[in-house]
């Protein structure tokens, strides 16, 4: 590959800007897995808040661990009764073909008994912003979810509507309000004329799950203290696939960390996000760069620090390990879908990309195919800027346009 120095010169100029608009942390590394060559490596062995580029490691971690569809549901049945339980499946009832689930609880004739387990960690992660408990990207985690642990509301013609509607009772119009939930209760606020349709998480617990399940399938359903004698059988639901590209193209935070809580319990026999991310650190990327600190599965926590070179090893094994096309599925596409349909457009699709993004820290990590056909490998961080986001994506959009003509 032929490139002039003074393309590369200037990405690197551009990075090292520190005038007032600029002077916040970043990182660029870009590679050429083909021919093993580093073009570009600006603080790639820096640490940096990832926000949801952590996905990455949650995705290869899933994808090297479960199988083709995750378990759904836990179950036993007696002479007389069918007792089930949760396996951290985020699918019942959350946009994915529930049917399989519902229909075999519809089927049941003897009376049903869910399980008072929970999983084995606190429903929310080690440093998640505890003023966010009630905006749409961070739900709850827990064993039994159910419409993704989510409500949603609206007020169309002074009516409220909604979904589970088992929360209608529950709802309060305000002429204003400021927050939408209380913090300890599933008390929920809609301000007079607000026509949008509002998502917000509820506290969950096995007995909500019991009632709002129940509501589905039109029986009672029990909860009874947990027994660890049971001999349960799994059944099979959704196509991991499917969660794995939900996940990755609108980076829905609730589904990774439900992932994260199955593969522990395949791998460590616990519901626990901890003992998910030690087993694949020292299993599956025990070679990496830089040692990360990893502490959940979405990238919601300011705990996590991860390094440009680290994103780039990961992706590089990836492609190895995953057919191409069936990889570059996974992702959003610049101009096309997910959290990159408005940056990137082309009239040929050439960044392929998961985005992360918290206040004042905006990440892209992924794949750019350029002009001439070449794919490369890119993770471009930013932390710690007090300009608009807006700016920083637009100066990236910039540098990566620029490589996808020149190299």
């Amino acid at each position: 590959m032929i490139v002039s120095c003074g393309t590369t010169h200037k990405i690197k100029r551009n990075l090292k800007n520190n005038n007032k608009e600029t002077s916040f942390f970043k990182g660029f590394v870009l590679y050429n897995p083909k021919t093993k060559k580093e073009l570009i490596n600006y603080n790639g062995k820096k640490y940096f808040t990832p926000a949801s580029n952590t996905k990455l490691f949650t995705f290869y971690t899933a994808y090297k661990t479960l199988k083709d569809s995750v378990s759904s549901l836990a179950y036993y049945k007696t002479q007389d009764s069918l007792i089930i339980k949760g396996t951290a499946d985020p699918s019942l009832l959350y946009g994915f073909n529930s049917s399989k689930i519902i229909d075999f609880l519809k089927n049941e004739t003897d009376s049903i008994y869910l399980l008072d387990e929970y999983i084995d960690e606190a429903h929310y992660g080690s440093g998640w912003a505890w003023g966010d408990y009630q905006y749409y990207y961070m739900p709850e985690k827990n064993l039994f979810p159910i419409y993704g642990n989510i409500v949603k509301f609206s007020i169309v013609d002074s009516l409220i509507n909604v979904n589970p509607t088992y929360f209608k009772q529950k709802i309060t119009i305000l002429d204003s309000t400021t927050i939408a939930r209380e913090l300890l209760k599933n008390i929920f606020y809609v301000e007079k004329g607000n026509t949008q349709e509002n998502e917000v998480p509820f506290i969950t617990s096995n007995q909500l799950t019991a009632k709002l399940l129940g509501e589905v399938i039109q029986k009672k359903i029990t909860v009874i203290p947990t027994y660890k004698k049971y001999k349960f059988k799994i059944l099979k639901g959704v196509s991991s696939n499917d969660l794995y590209k939900q996940m990755l193209v609108v980076s829905d935070n609730f589904i990774a960390e439900q992932l994260m809580l199955q593969v522990a319990k395949e791998v460590a026999n616990s519901y626990n996000v901890k003992l998910a991310i030690e087993y694949s650190l020292d299993n599956y990327l025990e070679d990496l760069p830089q040692k990360p600190r990893w502490v959940d599965g979405s990238g919601l926590s300011r705990y996590n620090l991860f390094t440009p070179n680290d994103f780039v090893f990961l992706l590089e094994k990836m492609l190895k390990e995953i057919p191409k096309k069936q990889l570059l599925n996974y992702f959003p596409v610049g101009g096309e879908s997910g959290t990159l349909k408005n940056w990137y457009g082309n009239t040929k699709p050439f960044v392929f990309a998961k985005s992360g993004s918290l206040s004042n820290n905006y990440n892209l990590s992924g794949y750019l195919i350029t002009k001439k056909g070449t794919l490369l490998i890119f993770s471009y961080m930013n932390n710690h800027y007090k300009i608009a986001t807006s700016e920083v994506k637009s100066n990236m959009e910039k540098t990566l346009k620029i490589i996808y003509n020149h190299y």
